[in-house]
């Protein structure tokens, strides 16, 4: 009895993952997978609101502001984990390759559920064997499972900065010198083009600093 009700929820759970989307089930998928979207790079790219700096002082106003964007994951993290468990894995077949990556999104922003992110590595995994989802976003996971676990990376697409703004890999890479190959097997531009325009992007974030500290341009690679 036991064996034939295991044997039971493999099926359903096999039949989800196969499970044929309705054009009324993409559009109401579609919708909300936009809505997360949104609302994730809102909290995740963003910065407070000027009402909230005129109301709080900078620390607070921030740290207001970054107790929202956790709320923000963790309410994304639902809908996405209840998505995935009726319908599986959304890769390109399914929903489209926007939708594919904005399905990702939230998968690639939960740090605090390691254990989920390397489900859905191993997920994602198995679209890429079908070409089925986008490379980039599998080195990308990879990478932040690495640094969530304080690991090196494979393709050093995590990054943080030394004292100039220069950006560098966060905890350091598996192998600097196959960095590049291993990137362009998986879309991802190469290793100094990137970090060129990561410590730019942070220079011109960060240029009223870099200017008090001498620094009139971003050091490149």
């Amino acid at each position: 009895m036991k064996k034939a009700l295991i044997f039971l929820i493999l099926v359903m759970i096999s039949c989800n993952s196969t499970k044929e989307i309705s054009n009324l089930e993409k559009e109401k998928i579609t919708s909300e997978l936009d809505y997360i979207f949104n609302i994730d790079q809102k909290y995740s790219t963003g910065t407070p609101s000027e009402d909230l700096f005129k109301k709080f002082e900078k620390k607070e106003a921030w740290k207001i502001f970054e107790m929202k964007r956790d709320s923000v994951g963790l309410d994304n993290q639902k809908k996405i984990k209840k998505l995935y468990s009726e319908y599986g894995y959304f890769g390109y077949d399914k929903i489209g390759k926007e939708y594919s990556k904005k399905f990702w999104i939230t998968i690639q922003h939960a740090d605090n559920d390691i254990k989920f992110q390397q489900k859905m590595l191993k997920e994602l995994g198995k679209e890429i064997e079908k070409n089925n989802a986008e490379k980039s976003n599998y080195a990308m996971l990879e990478d932040r499972i690495s640094i969530n676990l304080n690991q090196k990376q494979r393709f050093g697409s995590q990054v943080t900065y030394n004292k100039v703004g220069q950006a560098i890999p966060k905890n350091g890479l598996l192998d600097s010198l196959n960095v590049d190959n291993l990137r362009i097997k998986y879309n991802l531009p190469p290793f100094k083009e990137y970090y060129n325009w990561m410590t730019t992007s942070h220079f011109e974030m960060n240029k009223d600093y870099f200017l008090k500290q001498g620094m009139k341009e971003p050091k490149l690679y």
